[in-house]
């Protein structure tokens, strides 16, 4: 039996504010997250070089001041894993991730293929229908046994003739 590939692509897309959680809640793990700090402002700097980055406004309640902090795609990325794995989006293990920056967020890209066995044998090239199947040596006894078709055609009728003009 030959094999047969099914390929996955999935785009999950991440508005701005959606990030901002992820970020918070991959902060907050890590114990880098104030706990009564919060953000002020948030921003996508993507200054088209690749060095795209997630910028955040956060204020510190105990300093009163606002700091900036800026994420870059590798950091990003852990988040947002993180982040549907908390909230239980499924994420296949062995896909290839890709981000992808976006005017208004950034969506994580999951590339997938899974090889399962196929119900059927290698198909080939030639078009379908184009090969007759094998005779089964039952089907040429058959054949041979059977009286020979009629190959002469039923005369076709003559067409009706015109009806004649009502001339009333």
């Amino acid at each position: 039996m030959a094999n047969t590939l099914i390929h996955e692509t999935r785009r999950l897309q991440f508005p701005l504010d959606t990030l901002v959680d992820a970020l918070i809640e991959l902060e907050d793990k890590q114990g880098h997250w104030a706990p009564r700090a919060t953000v002020v402002g948030a921003s996508i700097d993507n200054p088209g070089d690749g060095e795209a980055c997630v910028v955040l406004s956060v204020h510190r309640p105990e300093g009163g001041q606002v700091s900036e902090r800026r994420y870059s795609l590798p950091v990003l990325a852990a988040a947002i894993v993180n982040y549907c794995l908390t909230m239980r989006v499924p994420i296949p293990r062995n896909s290839t991730k890709s981000i992808q920056v976006l005017v208004d967020g950034v969506a994580l890209v999951l590339e997938n293929t899974v090889m399962l066995q196929s119900r059927h044998e290698e198909l080939s090239t030639l078009p379908a229908g184009s090969v007759q199947p094998p005779i089964t040596p039952a089907e040429s006894e058959a054949s041979a046994a059977a009286p020979a078709p009629d190959t002469e055609h039923p005369e076709v009728p003559p067409p009706p003739a015109p009806a004649p003009a009502d001339n009333a």
